[in-house]
């Protein structure tokens, strides 16, 4: 029977850091760090569809400080204006 050497679904064979640092026993100084794989850089479309997540995913929170700095400052000046609640 043959073996299959199959990786998992959830493993691609990338490496997401490097492993190759000072004081580990298969340091090697020389490894090439500059070979980077061109396929991994996301596009301009993908790059701009990122940011546009980010920046969806903080404006709940950036609209609820913005909401409560806004009440604070009415209330201020219905307080400073002698109206009172």
């Amino acid at each position: 029977m043959k073996r299959k050497n199959k990786l998992p679904d959830y493993d691609d064979g990338r490496t997401i850091a490097e492993m190759n640092v000072d004081g580990m026993p298969w340091y090697n100084p020389k490894a090439d760090k500059k070979s980077k794989n061109e396929e991994d850089k996301p596009t301009k479309k993908e790059l701009r569809a990122m940011v546009r997540a980010g920046y969806l995913a903080y404006l709940p929170r950036v609209l609820a400080t913005l909401l409560g700095f806004g009440m604070c400052i009415f209330l201020a000046y219905l307080w400073l204006n002698g109206w009172t609640l």
